[in-house]
C-alpha cells in the first residue's frame, strides 16, 4: 500500500476486542485468533490499504505482542505501537512513536524500512514522520482531562506528513467533519470494535476530503 491509500487508522484495544474470559486464560493462541477475528471484521468491505491496524497494547510484554501483531497481519498493514523491535520481528509495515517515545531519527535509524508514525497533541509540523495523529480533536473518554484541540486546529497541520486526526472520531460524519477540516485520514479506537466493519468510515473520510 501507499500512505496516500490511507483513511483509517483504526488502534486496537484487545479489551474491546476478545471476550474477558478468553482474556483471562492467557492462551495466547486462542486470544490472537479472536483479536484476528476482530480485524477481519473491521476491514470487511474497505478498499485494500484504506485501514491501517496500530497495534497498541502497552502493558503487553514482546512475546504476547507479538502473537497479535502477526494474528493482525493477513487482514490490514500492521503499525506497532512503540516496539520497534516487536514491528522488525514481525515484519510489520511500520512503527508509532508516543510523543514522548523514541525520536523519529532514532527509528529510521534502526528501522530504515518502516513507515513512521507520531502521536502530537498541540502541534503537528516539522516531525520528520511519515503520518502525524494529533488530537484530541474532539473530547474523548481516553484524555477525560484534555482539552480537545477542535477542528481548526487540522487545518495545514502537518506540513508534508500524512495527517491523521484522532479523538472523540466516534461516528462516521465526524470522520467526515475531520476530513474536511484537513486531515488525511482518522484514528478510531472504540468505533472500530463496535463489530461493524469500518467502510462507512472510509466512506465518509473520502467524502471529507473532497469537500476540503
Amino acid at each position: 500500500m501507499t500512505l496516500a491509500d490511507l483513511r483509517v487508522v483504526a488502534i486496537t484495544d484487545r479489551r474491546l476486542m476478545v471476550a474477558a474470559d478468553l482474556l483471562g486464560s492467557a492462551d495466547w493462541v486462542a486470544i490472537a485468533a479472536a483479536f484476528a477475528a476482530a480485524v477481519e471484521r473491521a476491514v470487511a468491505g474497505c478498499p485494500a490499504g484504506s485501514v491501517v491496524v496500530q497495534v497498541r497494547e502497552k502493558d503487553l510484554d514482546g512475546g504476547p505482542l507479538l502473537h497479535l501483531v502477526r494474528a493482525a497481519q493477513p487482514f490490514a498493514p500492521v503499525i506497532v505501537n512503540d516496539r520497534v523491535d516487536v514491528a522488525l520481528a514481525a515484519d510489520a509495515y511500520g512503527v508509532h512513536l508516543p510523543e514522548r517515545g523514541l525520536s523519529v531519527d532514532t527509528a529510521r535509524a534502526v528501522a530504515p524500512g518502516l513507515v513512521v508514525g507520531v502521536s502530537r497533541h498541540a502541534t503537528a509540523t516539522d516531525t520528520g514522520a511519515d503520518l502525524v495523529q494529533l488530537g484530541p480533536v474532539w473530547p474523548t473518554p481516553s484524555k477525560p482531562t484534555v482539552a480537545p484541540l477542535g477542528e481548526a486546529a487540522l487545518a495545514g497541520a502537518a506540513g508534508p506528513a500524512l495527517l491523521v486526526a484522532v479523538g472523540g472520531i466516534d461516528s462516521p460524519a465526524r470522520a467526515a467533519s475531520a476530513a474536511a477540516a484537513g486531515a488525511s485520514a482518522v484514528a478510531v479506537i472504540r468505533a472500530a470494535w463496535s463489530g461493524a466493519s469500518l467502510s462507512a468510515f472510509v466512506a465518509a473520510v473520502s467524502a471529507g476530503r473532497a469537500r476540503s
